[in-house]
């Protein structure tokens, strides 16, 4: 606490006339409180301690992605390049569609496949 808190706490103990009326009093002990409780990252973060905090960051983590997931479901098919069409080896203007993406050029992210279920 501060000097200014101390004095402020010795002051209201003292046993001397309270020239205030009571709600005003209340409202300012009110005040003091809320003054007193609020607290920085600093502090939250040593009350958590350090696995608290390494929680802490994985569910902020794990969160990001699933918002990505939701945002960029697919990527890009690594087979074809993202073209959705192979082209012949031997006679090169031959295509066809690529059988992993089923000529789409995109497949789903893991993480889609895994938390959504999507095929």
């Amino acid at each position: 606490m501060s000097l200014a808190h101390h004095f402020v706490a010795v002051l209201s103990s003292t046993a001397g006339p309270n020239p205030q009326p009571d709600h005003v009093s209340a409202s300012g002990q009110a005040a003091n409180q809320a003054a007193e409780t609020n607290s920085t990252a600093a502090d939250i973060a040593s009350s958590l301690g350090t696995t608290g905090v390494m929680l802490l960051l994985l569910m902020a983590t794990f969160f990001l992605y699933v918002v990505s997931l939701s945002l960029h479901p697919n990527a890009k098919c690594q087979r074809c390049k993202g073209a959705g069409r192979h082209h012949g080896g031997l006679f090169s203007y031959a295509q066809r569609p690529c059988n992993s993406c089923k000529g789409r050029g995109v497949h789903p992210r893991i993480g889609r496949r895994i938390l959504f279920k999507s095929p």
